[in-house]
């Protein structure tokens, strides 16, 4: 009359579990016997471990049992558990091995995709890729196990390991493992450079930030003034690889010279190294790109432009003197 704890804190009779264990040791012994189980499913229809019973039995129906047996079998356990993917792929499973009635396999999959939009399972759809190459769609199967969707992935498990990376530098704690991940991060998805660049700072590590997103880093986007402006924007304010900084920023004002904001940048990169006649002559270009300024933002903005001549200007001074 007692109950005891299953897995997940599910209570269930002595009695009841002493029959499921009995079921499943005949099903796992010498000759795998699936009938205890059988017995154990249609006696306890409510069981609080039935959909256990029901997954034991699949891997025999998914296997071993007769192609009309395991249609039957398969049908009630979907039936049953319509919004469980690793159910609806069980019986995906076994349509591909029987190769038949891949219609049906067809439509389960493609509800498995629709229940994981958002993050779906490569095992899954290999399987909604099999379906489709088998029926001679091989077009449908790119589609949906392709190398684009491998790419976003890749991408995804690329950001995971940055978001990983992040939370342990910024709580001072698993530093080796979060540098690790981060170097992983961007081998699998090079965008990531300069957000991993400033982990390594914020670590300690401005060593390696200079080795992923340094001189040999920027070579190779010479030619994309964002990209230039951003890298010297970052050197500048770590105050470090300054020559590299002035390099790219005078390469991204000659890329997009109507752009004021890059005069600005290549403004404090001429600042920081103490040439002030060049910074001045900068920010005064970024202060007549501009203009008038028409938003909030622009003239926050414009006021920044403002401080930095009277900043360039004091700094001359100072040194005249």
């Amino acid at each position: 009359m007692g109950t005891t704890d299953y897995y997940g804190g599910k209570k269930v009779t002595y009695t009841e579990y002493a029959e499921f264990c009995i079921g499943q040791m005949s099903f796992f012994g010498r000759k795998m016997d699936p009938e205890p189980l059988k017995a154990f499913i249609k006696k306890y229809a409510q069981s609080e471990i039935l959909e256990s019973a029901y997954s034991l039995l699949s891997m025999y129906y998914r296997s071993a049992a007769p192609k009309e047996e395991a249609a039957k079998f398969f049908e009630e356990y979907v039936s049953k558990y319509p919004s469980e993917p690793s159910v609806l792929n069980s019986y995906v499973s076994r349509i591909i091995r029987d190769k038949e009635n891949l219609e049906r396999g067809i439509e389960l999959a493609e509800k498995i995709k629709e229940m994981m939009k958002y993050n779906p399972d490569p095992s899954y759809m290999r399987n909604l890729a099999e379906l489709y190459s088998l029926k001679g769609d091989k077009g449908k199967a790119e589609e949906v196990f392709g190398e684009s969707f491998m790419e976003g992935k890749v991408r995804t498990l690329a950001f995971n390991l940055y978001e990983y990376a992040t939370f342990w530098v910024r709580q001072k704690m698993n530093t080796d493992s979060a540098l690790e991940m981060i170097e992983l991060a961007t081998k699998l998805e090079p965008r990531l450079v300069e957000s991993a660049a400033q982990l390594y700072v914020r670590a300690g590590k401005p060593e390696k930030a200079l080795d992923i997103f340094g001189p040999e880093y920027i070579k190779k986007h010479m030619d994309r003034a964002e990209e230039l402006n951003n890298y010297a924007w970052f050197w500048v304010n770590q105050d470090k690889n300054l020559e590299s900084a002035l390099e790219a920023s005078k390469k991204s004002v000659e890329l997009s010279p109507s752009s004021h904001y890059i005069w600005d940048a290549l403004s404090l990169v001429y600042f920081k190294l103490k040439k002030y006649e060049d910074a001045l002559k900068a920010e005064e270009k970024a202060i007549e790109l501009a203009g008038k300024p028409a938003e909030d933002y622009e003239k926050a903005m414009l006021a920044g432009y403002e401080k930095r001549i009277k900043e360039i200007k004091e700094a001359m001074a100072k040194e005249k003197k």
